[in-house]
């Protein structure tokens, strides 16, 4: 049985068992804290201590707001975290007990760039060790304008929350094999923003060859920020600070600068990894196109109804559609999207219409480019979750699959999507016992697996004509509601 004192580059670990024969080290740091000098600077190497530490206990979460309400995802049984802070560049591992050369699962968390912690959904990392003899690795990285604010006069700058998370990679790779991990076997996953950053992380130089599979759910590609978006949201960052001198103020203050911009759900796509010339060198789907990725198996999933967590969550939400969707194509190509949207979903009112181009827009077409690019240069499995969500209390559970609903079942060890998910993980294709023959994906069938309470079927291209509509179509990420000062 593997000791609970590890040994790795920086010294010695005292970790827990969390179950019977299930070992975790927390609050691990992966850098220096990126505090003083260090804030608005990429990740710095962790200085080497001496002794043994003590990693029984979780690190703190980035700065970020207070939830403004309690999620409806949220777990009454996660672990208890300590006050948000700076010094947040830190990691958990969890791992069987014994043996070597275990498959890596290295978790990004959701939350919009702006909130969350590695624990999120993941919870201790456990189910996927004891299920499939994974390790597993969560980790927290910057967020809000502390990771993705473009600071003038900084480089590089706008992406240092993504510059955090390639530095964890990095750490996996020099670290993780004396947890009994693989570092030649490391798959990324992400939900949400995690997901997002999986994109990214495929189409990032920095990140070439440190993981070997990839897993997206209710993400896609080229969430990122142009250089004149990222400029819009600094001009105004700065105005509600007061001062162009960043490093010298509170993070108390820095975070009342952002609250200030936009709270809650209204934040939501607003923070955003900015192309820095660094970390990222292009969009990334682009990049991926190009083979940046190749040999990266990738599993793609998104839910039925994405943006119908938004609309509950924020109603009045769908009114804005019109606006952005003029904003990207004019009002003539706006008109063109809805009325092919009526045509592809008579059954639809006017607002459900809108959520579906909603969910689309955001997640389900950037999922679906990803998945096209991604199948040239390796083999890429697509699944769509379609709820209804019986693992959720009533009244929730008779409503379809929306954003992020699939997550608590990811990690859930009595579920066909964690045995799925868990399969594909290990290295082999997404499997599960009362699951069909899953084909894998190509741009001329589109091949998705439709998973349900009930089961799940394959069909080519559900909702092709919504996927349609889209072609030919190209636009910037961009926030969904007006946001005063920011283009």
């Amino acid at each position: 049985m593997r000791g609970l004192v590890v040994e790795h580059a920086a010294g010695a670990l005292r970790g827990v068992e969390v179950d019977d024969g299930v070992l975790s080290w927390r609050g691990i740091p992966y850098a220096q804290p990126p505090v003083g000098e260090l804030r608005l600077r990429p990740p710095q190497p962790v200085a080497a201590w001496s002794g043994t530490r003590d990693a029984t206990r979780y690190g703190a979460p980035a700065v970020q707001p207070p939830p403004a309400r309690p999620g409806l995802f949220d777990d009454p049984g996660a672990p208890v975290l300590p006050p948000c802070s700076e010094d947040c560049l830190v990691l958990n591992v969890t791992a069987p007990a014994g043996g070597t050369r275990r498959p890596v699962v290295v978790w990004l968390h959701g939350g919009g760039y702006q909130v969350g912690s590695g624990t999120d959904l993941a919870g201790d990392g456990a189910s996927f060790a004891r299920s499939h003899g994974l390790v597993v690795v969560t980790l927290n990285y910057r967020l809000g304008a502390l990771g993705f604010l473009a600071v003038p006069g900084e480089h590089p700058t706008g992406a240092l929350g993504l510059h955090d998370q390639v530095a964890a990679l990095r750490w996996v790779r020099d670290n993780i094999a004396a947890f009994g991990g693989d570092p030649d076997r490391v798959a990324v996953v992400g939900l949400s923003a995690g997901a997002k950053s999986v994109a990214n992380l495929m189409g990032s130089p920095r990140a070439r060859g440190l993981f070997h599979r990839a897993a997206s759910a209710s993400g896609g590609a080229d969430h990122v920020a142009t250089p004149e978006q990222a400029a819009s949201v600094t001009r105004r960052f700065l105005r509600e600070l007061g001062t162009d001198r960043v490093r010298d103020v509170s993070a108390a203050d820095l975070l009342a600068a952002q609250t200030a911009l936009a709270t809650d759900l209204r934040g939501t796509w607003l923070w955003r990894p900015a192309i820095d010339g660094v970390v990222l060198t292009s969009r990334p789907l682009d990049a991926v196109i190009a083979g940046s990725a190749a040999g990266v198996p990738l599993l793609a999933q998104h839910c039925l109804d994405e943006c119908l967590a938004f609309a509950m969550g924020a109603p009045g939400v769908t009114k804005h559609a019109d606006t952005v969707l003029a904003g990207h194509f004019g009002p003539a190509g706006r008109d063109a999207l809805f009325a092919a949207y009526r045509r592809a979903r008579p059954d639809l009112d006017e607002t459900g219409l809108r959520v579906a181009v909603m969910t689309d827009n955001r997640y389900v077409v950037p999922t679906s480019r990803l998945a096209d690019a991604q199948s040239a240069h390796a083999p890429v499995w697509r699944s769509r979750f379609d709820g209804p969500l019986t693992h959720l209390p009533e009244p929730f559970d008779t409503l379809p699959a929306m954003h992020g609903t699939d997550g608590p079942l990811i990690w859930a060890e009595n579920s066909r999507m964690h045995q799925a998910w868990g399969a594909f993980l290990a290295g082999a294709a997404p499997t599960a016992d009362d699951l069909p023959d899953w084909p894998t994906y190509t741009p001329e069938r589109r091949t998705t697996m439709v998973i349900s309470s009930g089961g799940g079927h394959t069909a080519d291209d559900p909702q092709g004509a919504q996927r349609a509509a889209w072609d030919g179509l190209d636009w910037p990420s961009s926030t969904w509601w007006p946001l005063d000062g920011i283009s």
